[in-house]
């Protein structure tokens, strides 16, 4: 059977068309195909990241193995949202690190029944400056990664992932926030994923850019946190906290060039409750959202968890036994040069370029105008003040 164009949206998605995709991606055996397909929207904020839709799929010769459901996931509908996404080859990679990566990281997550998209020119040009000049420097990597990512803006480009329906598991809401335990329970196969691409030529893939050139070019967003804070959680923020936030602004570049010199991995990036399922009954996470994910410094996972998914304030005890878990994940899954001394030591520069990353995000969206983003940013606050509060810039080795 030919395989059709990539649906465009949700509604594309005809019986005939994942009759096609189905066969191609080996999930359905040939001589079978689908009757029926229906679905319905899932997921908040619809439009600027992408659609999420529930597919109810009926089988002519209905198979056990067969999934009857399955996620799909589209690009956003609205034009300018995609130009964004597109300009750093979210849609892209997110579909390249399902085909590439995830079948060989050593964690859980969705099945990925079907990934496809379409190719394009900046894939092409930034293929050949990487051939030809091999490693950047930051601020040329930085223009050449997006200037890639524009050349494909406008071509129509279509991209869509197929997933595991992982509605029998469990979320814990980022706002109620998750217990001592259950972060315990997060540590431990994000240090083992992590371990599985430490310091890896696989992380040098053209479509990989480093998480300090990605955040150096969106540095100049973290300056926008005192206006924005001051307009919606000024009770919130001690004067050491807004040191630190200070500190970090007039930091960028000396932040960015110390996390390169150390151990690199592929960072999830947006590591939060949001984005994590939980297996009770196997004691297990899954993992999903890999838009965003590129090569950096490890601890910056680990620290952009702990900052402020918990449900109450973590003190140094815990944080500690905690980054140890972590650790321990590293261990199991074949780190061997890398102590826990050193894993502790370095924790305070992946606090840092986590808190860096929060304010980059607070500073790119209308928190002032959404009342939930409000109550969420002032629970953030609270639950990150004492690891800011026991913070020592003057300890950096930096």
């Amino acid at each position: 059977m030919e395989q059709q164009k990539i649906p465009v949206s949700i509604e594309e998605i005809s019986p005939e068309w994942l009759t096609g995709a189905l066969t191609k991606s080996g999930v359905m055996t040939q001589g079978n195909s689908v009757r029926n397909v229906d679905y319905q929207i899932i997921g908040e904020g619809q439009g600027f990241v992408g659609t999420l839709a529930r597919l109810n799929i009926e089988y002519d010769q209905q198979v056990n193995s067969l999934p009857a459901t399955m996620i799909a996931k589209v690009p956003t509908p609205v034009k300018k949202s995609k130009m964004i996404m597109e300009a750093f080859w979210n849609y892209e990679r997110e579909n390249r690190i399902y085909e590439e990566i995830l079948p060989e990281l050593p964690l859980r997550t969705p099945v990925c029944y079907f990934s496809d998209f379409d190719s394009g020119k900046g894939e092409k040009w930034m293929n050949k400056v990487y051939k030809r000049y091999g490693s950047l420097s930051q601020g040329l990597a930085g223009l050449y990664f997006v200037n890639a990512g524009l050349r494909n803006v406008g071509m129509k480009k279509r991209y869509i992932l197929l997933l595991e329906d992982l509605s029998d598991l469990e979320q814990v809401s980022h706002l109620s926030g998750c217990s001592f335990e259950e972060a315990k329970l997060v540590m431990k196969p994000l240090g083992v994923a992590h371990a599985g691409l430490w310091e890896k030529p696989e992380l040098k893939k053209f479509w990989l850019k480093d998480h300090a050139d990605m955040s150096n070019m969106m540095g100049f967003l973290t300056s926008r946190w005192e206006p924005i804070m001051k307009n919606t959680a000024a009770g919130k923020l001690t004067p050491k906290m807004k040191s630190v936030f200070d500190w970090i602004n007039s930091n960028n570049r000396k932040l960015d060039k110390y996390s390169k010199s150390l151990p690199h991995t592929l960072v999830h990036t947006d590591f939060r409750l949001d984005n994590i399922f939980f297996n009770r009954k196997e004691k297990s996470v899954v993992v999903i959202d890999w838009q965003s994910p590129c090569p950096g410094f490890g601890l910056f996972d680990p620290a952009y968890f702990l900052m402020n998914n918990c449900s109450m304030p973590l003190d140094e005890g815990q944080i500690r036994e905690l980054i140890m878990v972590y650790h321990q994940g590293l261990i199991e899954g074949g780190v061997s040069n890398y102590s826990l001394e050193q894993c502790l030591s370095d924790f305070p520069v992946g606090l840092l370029l986590a808190v860096r990353y929060w304010l980059i995000i607070v500073g790119g969206i209308e928190v002032e105008n959404d009342p939930n983003a409000v109550e969420l940013l002032g629970v953030m606050l609270d639950r990150m003040r004492p690891m800011l509060e026991s913070l020592d810039l003057n300890q950096l080795n930096m």
